[in-house]
């Protein structure tokens, strides 16, 4: 028998449309992920797309996605019995339970088997296509397809198969089966949040407990190299191991419940079964009867008054509240709820962390959270209820009594709509209160009422109730209800497909509103507009298409789509008001969105900007090395009008020829579409105006010889109408405008509007991305790695704003005055020259003010934001002070910090000003003594580049950007050691270490080595915070820093030749003794990387009540290329040695000392005078380890 139930199951589903239907969608998935590089989730890269990573990466993702289809095809065939009423014909039969249930199971794994089976042949397929890119393909590798499958998916099937089958089994309940697949699928959501919300580095139980595989794919997989990701398999071992272990037992263990469970008697199911079915068909006929009665029992014995307005309303009311009450007392609706609870606070209690440091829970970073993890559920919850509440009745064959009942049809339909509009609501509130009450039990308690209500009930709640007037369409419009969820599901999953090919206006992609972005400075500000009409736009469509469903809805027995139609037409006819309205409104809103976005603003899609990047690049790329004068000088004077978002201004550049020949044409950019009149002080004509691409070059007559001047003076205006499609000029706000030079003119051509993206590159057929000259190149030796246009310049303006706020610029106050209802400021740098590289700021500040010896500080920050003020200057003053003893004298007499709205999430060092996001640093909350203080860490960092990047400027050569962000790093470091201890500088590094090793594996060209750094941040911010400390702890503090303060002495405001990492190399050379020569091969030259591991360590009493430990390690030395591949190398290096008491996370040092490691397997013997725990090689994790998790080993007694 259990062969037959095998073959019966799959000979039903291989009948079924739906089959085949799973299985072209999981086919097309896989092949438009092979076939079109864009779509899938492998991005662009170096990564093949067909490759192993790739492979496993995206099964492993679609089966995630495909825990509803699991769910229907396991739940479904041990339903199918009790939903065709045959359970009692085939419990009559003489049939064992393990034949029925094992069969039914059986036949559900082979089916699952056959339809995601499409993800390999998708695979396949893909490969063939002749549009495909093939630099991105390798030849197919069977094995890399069918161990992927075998691991990942075949695991996943079985597990969540299982667990479904099994509920499915015991609750007999067909809502229960669908709503499993997506409380499962959330409760992959947990780990998730955990791992990748905190960035905590502890991520190996988060792995193991992962239900769906992708968080323990994801850190498996993350320090994986291109050459790995394109040749290694997920092995068997360790977290992977462990995952598949456990959640292959628990299938099993729900197996094993189901069969002990599952009662193999008619008489004792059907009667369960019966009393589910009268207890819901009771339930439908309360909600008519409640609906005709209520009047009546009002107004008894007035029987003729029932069908009035009164009436209607109360029966209205009535239904309402039924339909929703059936809702809440669904077990389904409440696992859901449940799960999205759960993920809510877990959201809210992780929000804002970074680097396992938390913030401070502020309103506008916990609504933002519970908003979006809610949304899913709500819009899951829209989609299922719709379909139940359209079907109800004909499920329970209850259809015909109700449809004859003395109901009008807009009423039955309202009261769904209701029903579920109140659902949502109420889970809007819950959620919100949630939200507050992970802000209270975080000990934060200004609530802002005001704007949960705008985001979730003005903002979340219109497209929810958009997309329920969809839904229930969808329901009414299709006669099947599973098909009728698959198309409101495809719908959505459609969005970001179409938007990945270049269909970018949100008026054709169903339910996307204008981006936006709350800032407590700024509040909604200029996305209000956007955002507004784009809710009544979506809003209106789903009134269009809820009159439709209103006027088909399903009522009677002639459901055949002749009769339907001609009963619809009938109904529109009684339906033209509303349906007018709501079509006047879709048009007029449409209409007016387009308008602001595509004729008050230039509507581009990213398609066309990278072709006009491309173009530029193939018109003018010639130009690069083409001799122009450099800007000794600006002047400018630059009114802001925060009110309107727009700014305009006037000044003049002094340029200076410092070439040796005459330079007759100057080319001009206009990068920010802003410049509006160039002229020049001498006679001169435009020979080129490219408009397009915002190039223009300019023939002067006579030509301008060399050493000599010329004033260029230029007027700039942006004036912002409307309002966009996205792509709005986030520098621009009615409070917090920051902007910088990029809205002046541009002289010479600018290789940072080059595409670098390697796909999008030979999409545009370019060549490869020209690398950065190398050092010593002899054109690009006198240029800087910041403003190719200039060196350094002498700088003032005048800014004038609104008169409640203050605007600021690099430079020293020299006045301040209010003029025709403007205020207006003058800043000058006098004397001291800066680099071509400043700022404009403006916003409603508050001012506070402290002092270093004669270095005024400033801090300009937004009212509420007061939490870490004393904490940056804390951390300036610190920093002036350690830098200025050990590189030199800080060059201005002030330093500023500006706040500017988070719509960009950085801060940004100017000279002597440092504009600095709200989102960064403003609200974080140190709360553990071993917290990283991001705040003290990144106010440092930029103070720093006042030495690196505004005294030290290098050539724009390879590595140059090392002498720039390493070095502030390493300077950052410093006074966080000082400040911290060294116990918290080892937390901030594993950080850093696990920013580089991850960053290896995205690399979309090829990695250098750190002295030839060019467009790499993982190179030259982690692995260079790595690197220079440890070379600090080699070599020690004094020498390192005496080699740093010598290099920038020589180099102090270099112009023409700069300095470049050959020299910088060199010096550091010098200052290294020659036992640890090859430090400076290793940590700049080449990509070295070490496998470190303590294999085994005991203990024993010594002489003297000592303790002798017996420590064994291992140590291999790797070198790799730029992409991954490694070879070992003989290994003869200094490494640490370490022996430590206390408990883990505690250790107490008690032997450290650098050996001369030789071999791969070496043996110490150490005398330490306390008794020891543990023990390793580079304990610290100094060296560039990808296992550093294995450096330590516990200590035994012998």
């Amino acid at each position: 028998m259990f062969l037959n139930f095998l073959l019966f199951e799959i000979k039903y589903r291989l009948h079924r449309v739906s089959t085949y239907v799973y299985f072209a969608i999981w086919f097309f998935m896989a092949f438009f992920s092979i076939a079109a590089s864009d779509f899938g989730p492998v991005g662009t890269g170096k990564v093949v797309l067909n490759g192993p990573y790739a492979v496993s990466l995206i099964f492993g993702q679609l089966t995630a996605f495909g825990t509803v289809v699991i769910s229907a095809l396991f739940g479904t065939s041990i339903l199918r019995d009790f939903q065709e009423n045959t359970f009692q014909l085939v419990f009559t039969k003489p049939i064992s339970k393990a034949a029925y249930l094992g069969g039914r199971w059986a036949g559900s794994l082979v089916v699952s088997l056959m339809v995601f089976s499409g993800l390999i042949f998708g695979v396949m397929v893909g490969d063939l296509m002749p549009w495909a890119d093939h630099t991105r393909l390798m030849p197919v590798r069977l094995w890399f397809l069918l161990q992927p499958f075998l691991s990942l998916v075949l695991v996943q099937i079985f597990f969540l198969g299982s667990v479904f089958f099994s509920v499915a089994a015991l609750s007999r309940r067909l809502v229960v089966v669908y709503m499993q697949g997506v409380v499962l699928f959330a409760l992959y959501l947990i780990p998730a949040i955990y791992v990748l919300k905190s960035q905590t580095l502890n991520t190996f139980w988060p792995s193991v407990m992962d239900p769906i595989g992708m968080v323990l794919f994801e850190t498996t997989t993350k320090y994986w190299t291109v050459a790995e990701k394109n040749t290694q398999l997920l092995g068997w071992s360790g977290a992977f191991l462990f995952n598949r272990l456990l959640w292959l037992g628990v299938g099993l263990l729900s197996l094993i419940g189901v069969f002990a469970l599952f009662p193999m008697s008619a008489e004792t199911l059907g009667s369960a079964y019966r009393g589910r079915r009268a207890s819901r068909k009771q339930l439908v006929e309360e909600e008519d009867e409640s609906a005709i009665h209520t009047h009546a029992a009002l107004r008894l014995p007035s029987v003729s008054r029932i069908f009035g307005g009164r009436a209607a309303a109360a029966q209205l009311a009535a239904l309402t509240r039924v339909r929703f009450l059936n809702i809440v007392r669904e077990v389904a609706f409440w696992a859901i709820a449940f799960v999205m609870l759960v993920l809510v606070v877990l959201n809210g209690r992780e929000a804002g962390h970074f680097r396992d440091t938390a913030v401070w829970p502020v309103t506008y970073l916990m609504v933002s959270v519970v908003a979006d993890s809610s949304s899913l559920f709500l819009y899951v919850i829209a989609t299922l209820y719709a379909g139940e509440l359209i079907w109800r009745e004909r499920n329970v064959n209850f259809d015909q009594i109700h449809d004859s009942l003395p109901l009008p049809a807009w009423l039955n339909w309202v009261s769904q709509v209701l029903a579920l509009a109140l659902i949502e609501l109420v889970l809007l509130t819950v959620v919100m209160v949630c939200g507050i009450a992970v802000q209270a039990m975080s000990g934060y308690y200004n609530f802002e009422l005001g704007l949960y209500a705008k985001e979730l009930y003005l903002i979340a709640f219109p497209q929810v109730l958009a997309f329920i007037l969809i839904a229930i369409f969808a329901q009414t419009a299709i006669s099947n209800k599973f098909a009728a969820h698959a198309s409101v599901i495809g719908m959505v999953l459609v969005v970001p497909i179409l938007y990945r090919y270049g269909i970018e206006n949100r008026l054709y992609l169903f339910g996307e509103i204008a981006p936006y972005t709350y800032s407590d400075m700024n509040g909604f500000g200029h996305f209000v507009p956007g955002v507004t009409w784009s809710i009544v736009y979506w809003l209106a469509f789903g009134g269009v298409l809820g009159v439709i469903s209103l006027a088909f809805a399903r009522r009677g027995t002639d459901l055949d789509w002749r009769s339907r139609w001609k009963a619809g037409r009938r109904n529109l006819r009684t339906l033209v008001a509303p349906g007018a309205a709501c079509l006047l409104a879709f048009a007029a809103s449409g209409a007016w969105y387009f308008y602001n976005t595509h004729v008050l603003n230039p509507f581009r899609t990213s398609k066309y900007e990278r072709r006009v990047q491309a173009e530029y690049e193939r018109l003018y790329k010639r130009y690069e090395r083409s001799p122009q004068p450099k800007i000794a000088a600006v002047e400018a004077a630059v009114d802001i009008v925060p009110e309107k978002r727009s700014i305009s201004g006037h000044g003049y550049f002094l340029l200076v020829n410092r070439s040796s020949a005459p330079i007759a044409d100057i080319h001009v950019t206009n990068a920010k579409e802003s410049v509006t009149e160039v002229r020049f002080d001498r006679p001169f004509r435009q020979v080129l105006n490219d408009k397009r691409h915002y190039y223009a070059i300019y023939k002067l007559e006579p030509p301008l010889g060399p050493g000599e001047t010329t004033r260029l003076d230029f007027r700039m205006a942006y004036l912002s109408h409307g309002f966009r499609d996205g792509n709005e000029r986030e520098e621009l706000a009615f409070n917090g405008t920051f902007f910088d030079r990029d809205y002046f003119p541009g002289i010479g051509y600018s290789p940072d509007a080059e595409l670098e993206d390697p796909v999008r590159r030979r999409e545009e057929h370019l060549p490869p991305l020209e690398e950065m000259s190398p050092p010593g190149d002899p054109y690009f030796h006198n240029v800087n790695l910041f403003s190719p246009d200039a060196d350094w310049i002498n700088y003032k303006t005048v800014v004038s704003t609104s008169p409640d706020q203050i605007a600021v610029a690099p430079g020293y106050l020299k006045r301040e005055w209010i003029e025709g209802g403007r205020r207006y400021f003058e800043y000058d740098m006098g004397a001291t020259k800066i680099a071509d590289f400043y700022s404009y700021s403006s916003g409603r500040y508050r001012v506070k003010r402290d002092q270093w010896h004669d270095v005024k500080l400033e801090i300009f920050y937004h009212p509420s934001h007061e939490y870490n003020l004393d904490r940056m200057l804390d951390s300036a003053k610190k920093g002036l002070d350690y830098f200025s003893r050990n590189f030199g004298p800080y060059q201005f007499q002030q330093f500023r910090i500006l706040e500017f709205p988070r719509y960009r999430g950085f801060a940004q060092s100017f000279p002597n000003t440092v504009p600095y996001s709200e989102g960064l640093g403003f609200i974080q909350r140190v709360e553990k003594p071993d917290d990283i203080d991001e705040i003290f860490y990144i106010t440092a960092h930029e103070l720093a580049h006042q030495w690196w990047g505004h005294q030290l400027i290098g050539s724009r050569t390879q590595g140059s950007n090392m002498m720039s962000e390493t070095l502030a790093q390493y300077s950052a470091l410093m006074i966080m050691e000082k400040e911290f201890g060294p116990a918290n500088i080892r937390k901030f590094l594993k950080h850093e270490l696990d920013g580089y090793l991850s960053g290896r594996g995205s690399e979309q060209r090829h990695e250098p080595p750190l002295a030839l750094v060019q467009r790499e941040p993982y190179v030259w911010y982690n692995k260079g915070s790595l690197v220079m400390y440890a070379l600090r702890d080699y070599i020690g503090e004094d020498r390192l820093n005496a080699a740093l303060r010598g290099f920038l002495e020589k180099n102090r405001f270099a112009a023409g030749p700069y300095p470049d990492t050959l020299g910088f190399v060199a010096a550091l050379r010098a200052a290294t003794p020659p036992e640890m020569q090859y430090l400076i091969a290793d940590m700049f030259e080449s990509i070295t990387l070490f496998d470190n591991k303590a294999v085994s360590a005991v203990w024993s009493p010594a002489p003297n009540n000592q303790y002798r430990v017996d420590l064994t390690v291992s140590a291999r030395k790797l070198k790799a290329d730029g992409q991954g591949n490694e070879s070992e190398v003989p290994v003869n290096d200094l490494i640490d040695i370490g022996v430590f008491s206390g408990a883990k996370g505690h250790e107490k040092e008690l032997y450290l000392t650098k050996h001369r490691i030789t071999a791969k397997e070496q043996k110490f013997t150490i005398l330490v005078k306390e008794k020891p725990t543990r023990a390793g090689i580079d304990p610290y994790n100094k060296l560039i380890d990808r296992k550093p998790d294995d450096n330590w080993v516990d200590v035994g007694k012998m």
